[in-house]
């Protein structure tokens, strides 16, 4: 057996990123390979922020309600238009949100501040206060200016990020090639669709878990196939899975040692190459990863939903991250808050309550139910506690690190 760190070395320096393509932004999915440069100003003009009057901010000098100051309205300007130029002083121009600043004017008011008047045929404003230079204006280059960043390497392109790229009028991005997923469950006790059951069984929460689990990813699914406990039945789906050229295929149950635990054998008679097989964590000690002749992988998690739910987590969400030229996730440190016993041999992790407290540290809680089957502290839980080997007993009060409950997640 070897350490959860000497695993994650191994599939590491197994993994590569996948191919990249290059595409309209609108039409791209997926995790993005360069970074992304601005080379225009945005916005490309000054324009409103609000419906109101362009002024001089100048002329508003000293207004007050006693002695407002007198403003004539000269134009209006909707946007998409053209400014109109406006040489004559103590003058105004309406102007709706979006438009375009005519030359000269730094200000907008809005139109609930002021006074209308009407003057043979001339409209006026009051202005009864002084206005600050910029106010309710957008400068040109106030949110990006060229050679700034628009989105970095790595990023997943988020519809946030997309707004930016088209803001900036890049027309193309490359991105990773999605890694396509293949999710096999096992296990003759497993709950049929339309079936009568007459003998004891459970219902097949693995593979609902890891498919919604890899579409919160935005990765794509090849499909969720479940097959009893068979070496042949086994070994045609993973088969079947390298046909539909899957980059990883995410086997449950099946793994460890018992009799009809056939899924290493099944690999090998498909002259797979285990790259390791039991790691000291728990759950999901048996854990296995596997490369296939073909450059395909398989990670074997333990059939106990929650060892699933850490396979998952912490090896073949890092795989993902890798397929598309990702960093490996790190945690982050909190306080732990309740004593903990654990197996002093392995890496342990523990559904968790994390939250920040008023004065800002982060505190985490280890909820009961630690158990490889309790699925009922998850209502409660946002993370995991990520605990080392080397020690049997987490302290109150001690420095330990957490992981968000799903990938991609803020605590």
């Amino acid at each position: 057996m070897i350490t959860y760190k000497e695993a994650i070395n191994i599939l590491s320096e197994a993994l590569q990123p996948l191919p990249t393509s290059k595409m309209a932004p609108e039409q791209a999915h997926g995790v993005l390979a360069r970074d992304l440069i601005s080379t225009i100003e945005v916005p490309g003009f000054s324009n409103s922020a609000m419906d109101g009057f362009a002024v001089r901010s100048i002329e508003t000098n000293g207004a007050n309600a006693e002695n407002p100051v007198t403003l004539e309205v000269r134009g209006c300007i909707l946007a998409g238009e053209l400014a109109p130029e406006i040489d004559q002083r103590e003058s105004c121009c309406e102007i709706m949100t979006g438009s375009i600043m005519p030359i000269g004017y730094d200000a907008v008011i809005p139109i609930e501040q002021v006074d209308i008047a009407d003057e043979d045929g001339r409209v006026f404003i009051l202005v009864s206060q002084s206005v600050q230079t910029g106010r309710n204006v957008r400068f040109s280059g106030e949110d990006f200016k060229p050679g700034e960043t628009v989105a970095k390497k790595g990023q997943l392109l988020n519809p946030h990020i997309l707004m930016a790229i088209i803001a900036n009028k890049i027309d193309t991005v490359s991105v990773y090639r999605p890694p396509k997923i293949g999710i096999l469950t096992t296990g003759s006790e497993l709950e049929t669709v339309n079936q009568e059951e007459t003998r004891p069984t459970i219902p097949n929460t693995n593979g609902p878990f890891l498919q919604s689990s890899i579409r919160r990813m935005g990765v794509p699914c090849n499909g969720t196939v479940s097959v009893g406990d068979s070496s042949p039945m086994i070994q045609k789906k993973i088969q079947d899975f390298m046909d539909l050229e899957s980059d990883i295929i995410i086997i449950s149950g099946g793994v460890s040692a018992g009799k009809v635990d056939f899924v290493p054998d099944a690999l090998l008679a498909l002259n797979a190459d285990i790259l390791f097989h039991k790691v000291w964590i728990r759950p999901g000690k048996p854990i296995l990863m596997a490369k296939l002749p073909t450059g395909q992988f398989v990670f074997g998690l333990p059939g106990n939903p929650v060892s699933v739910a850490v396979g998952f987590r912490f090896f073949v969400n890092q795989a993902i991250r890798i397929l598309q030229g990702q960093p490996l996730e790190q945690p982050i440190f909190a306080i732990n808050i309740t004593e903990f016993n654990k197996p002093e041999k392995f890496c342990f992790f523990a559904k968790a309550q994390t939250e920040y407290t008023q004065s800002g540290s982060l505190e985490a809680t280890v909820l009961p139910g630690q158990e490889s089957f309790k699925l009922s502290p998850f209502y409660r839980a946002n993370s995991w506690m990520v605990l080392p080997e080397g020690s049997n007993v987490i302290k109150a009060g001690e420095r330990i690190q957490v992981v968000p409950l799903h990938p991609g997640e803020a605590i």
